[in-house]
């Protein structure tokens, strides 16, 4: 759930105190206090999230001497310090503070101290193991003062800074950025009437953030609002006044979608599925390795209402070609095979064991590589997969390499092999037995081994053929045509078009293999390159295709198959920006296939255009 949340700032006192009673009899938990002076008065900015934790106390208006004393009895009952924020009432230090009642690092905290205090300050601690973890600057009779806290926590790396004017703190704000460094604490304070900042950048910190300085109240409640429509909450704000100048800085996280993005995607995709009598949908979408979104759209079945969920899987048609392709290539990195092995004839890996040789020209000079390509040389209305629904595969492979009872060739070669390319879907069901004979076990549980389990994938199937072999997590197939969907052979087509699978463990599996830094790869990176490098074949018009080894890519470095069967659709993404998506129904408008098929391509490419910047958790 997304918990309510509330920011307030420039409250004087009074009415602090009433905004603080207020919300915490509404059950909200403060998040962060900040106190700073305008014209000498108190004046407070805080955040605050209606949600379950520990217990916490908040301070404020305290002297420095009172302000010591917290730290000489709230850590002895359990309680450590979140945030501490220095301020200046009339010319003397005021000090509020945050503290929680929970286990942590050990920790540190100093106030009062001069510029030159704090740097020795930070090289004491750092020597330690210590880092700064909340940082405050304000004055003491016109002298600058630093308090800031530290901890053990161990990060990769971190980085304080202080005394920088505006603009050297924009120039280090956006070195740090661009090195991964994120913004944990900023403050600003007042040096002979200009401001000054100091700050705290940490690395490794897996977050979606957005940060400001030097506004207004009226820039900061427009950079708040515009922020709020985006999804970011604010997580630190600071007040500070210079040269008669009262300004904010502020962070802000996202931690989820707003509902804006939320409404844009789900319009989106429910505009697709009325235009084209699509009765429900699944959809994900993964960003730098992270799976960011996942929701189902609609319903499983007309007949009873029931809702799709991130649970349900889908048949995804030739979206199972890439899974084996993935898996010819484990075997090849396991020495097992080689792109150029040929298939059939005495030397193939299949050798005689389908038909009675002699085959017809040409059939024993096809190679792995060339199932992989769909350049085998068969044309693609030789493409037998869709008919003698009666054979077996095994039957199937034998009337294609076989003769008819007059001795002619069933299925002879339209093109010599690797010349030519199309596309094919009988070309992957021989790699399936490919898989087979060369692993000794079922393809099925073969891809589970090769493929599925190093992804962590537990939840994937080669699709039954009737209603009555439905998975209890697989949604009903409306038809729009004939054949219908129970009507075909789904689990003849196991390696080209058979497995079922939902949204989210599609992107378990492109994550994988996508060569980005993010996850591990299940591939070498040299096989990655192969896999993904197109043709040289052309198509029977003699233009390039762009298909590779069971991808189609572009120019742009994205990487993709969809794939329909009657009753379902399905599309796969990897895109050079380090994102992924799966998009997968259960019924297909066969009246309008082509338009569907770029209606579906179009649905996520529209969401990713609308929503640039991603909450940074990960629901794998």
């Amino acid at each position: 759930m997304n918990p309510a949340w509330q920011a307030r700032h420039g409250l004087p006192l009074a009415q602090y105190q009433t905004e603080f009673d207020t919300l915490v009899r509404q059950g909200f938990r403060l998040l962060d206090v900040n106190g700073y002076s305008i014209n000498g008065a108190d004046h407070y900015a805080t955040v605050w999230e209606q949600s379950p934790g520990p217990p916490w106390e908040a301070h404020h208006g305290l002297t420095s001497d009172e302000h010591t004393r917290l730290f000489q009895t709230l850590p002895a009952q359990g309680f450590r310090p979140v945030s501490v924020s220095g301020y200046d009432r009339s010319g003397r230090p005021r000090f509020a503070s945050l503290w929680q009642k929970t286990p942590g690092p050990a920790f540190e905290a100093r106030h009062g101290m001069t510029a030159d205090q704090y740097q020795a300050a930070i090289d004491d601690c750092t020597a330690r193991g210590f880092r700064p973890v909340d940082l405050s600057c304000y004055s003491d009779g016109g002298q600058v003062r630093f308090a800031a806290v530290w901890d053990q926590s161990p990060v990769p790396a971190w980085a304080a800074r202080h005394g920088m004017t505006t603009a050297e703190y924009q120039a280090e704000f956006t070195r740090l950025a661009a090195q991964g460094y994120v913004l944990l604490r900023v403050t600003g304070y007042e040096v002979s009437g200009s401001t000054r900042y100091a700050a705290i950048w940490v690395k490794g910190r897996v977050v979606t953030w957005q940060a400001r300085h030097g506004l207004s109240s009226t820039e900061y409640q427009s950079a708040f609002n515009d922020l709020l429509r985006r999804g970011y909450r604010l997580t630190k704000i600071n007040g500070h006044t210079a040269g008669g100048r009262t300004s904010y800085a502020g962070i802000w996280h996202k931690p989820y979608l707003s509902d804006d993005d939320e409404t844009f995607i789900r319009q989106t995709v429910t505009t697709f599925m009325s235009g084209h009598g699509i009765p429900g949908a699944s959809v994900a979408l993964a960003d730098s390795g992270r799976l960011v979104f996942a929701r189902g759209y609609g319903v499983v079945d007309p007949a009873t209402g029931a809702p799709v969920t991130t649970g349900h899987v889908f048949r995804i048609a030739s979206v199972s070609k890439p899974i084996t392709a993935v898996a010819v290539f484990r075997l090849i990195e396991q020495g097992r095979l080689r792109l150029n092995d040929r298939v059939f004839g005495a030397n193939g890996i299949l050798g005689t064991t389908y038909a009675t040789p002699p085959y017809s020209t040409n059939i024993d000079q096809i190679t792995v590589q060339n199932l992989l390509e769909h350049t085998s040389g068969w044309a693609g209305s030789q493409d037998p997969m869709f008919r003698h629904l009666d054979l077996s595969q095994h039957q199937l492979i034998d009337w294609m390499l076989g003769r008819d009872t007059t001795g002619a060739f069933n299925a002879p070669l339209s093109h010599t092999p690797g010349t030519t390319i199309e596309y094919l879907n009988f070309g992957y069901c021989l790699l399936g037995r490919v898989i087979e004979r060369i692993t000794g076990l079922p393809y099925e549980a073969a891809v589970r081994r090769l493929v599925l389990e190093p992804c962590g994938i537990i939840d994937m199937h080669v699709a039954g053929d009737t209603l009555a072999d439905r998975r209890g997590n697989e949604v009903v197939y409306t038809p729009q045509g004939t054949p219908g969907p129970y009507g075909i052979r789904v689990s003849r087509m196991d390696a080209h078009g058979g497995w079922l699978a939902s949204p989210t463990d599609l992107l378990r599996f492109l994550t994988r293999v996508d060569g980005f830094p993010e996850k591990p790869d299940i591939l070498s990176a040299g096989s990655l390159t192969t896999m993904y490098t197109p043709t040289t074949a052309r198509t029977p018009s003699g233009d390039p295709s762009g298909y590779a080894k069971g991808w189609a890519t572009n120019a742009a470095g994205n990487h993709w198959h969809d794939g329909d069967l009657p009753g379902t659709a399905s599309i796969l993404v990897r895109t050079s920006g380090h994102q992924g998506w799966a998009v997968v129904v259960n019924s297909r408008d066969d009246t309008r296939l082509d338009t569907m098929r770029k209606d579906l391509d179009d649905v996520m490419w529209s969401v990713v255009q609308h929503i640039t910047d991603w909450p940074a958790h990960d629901l794998f």
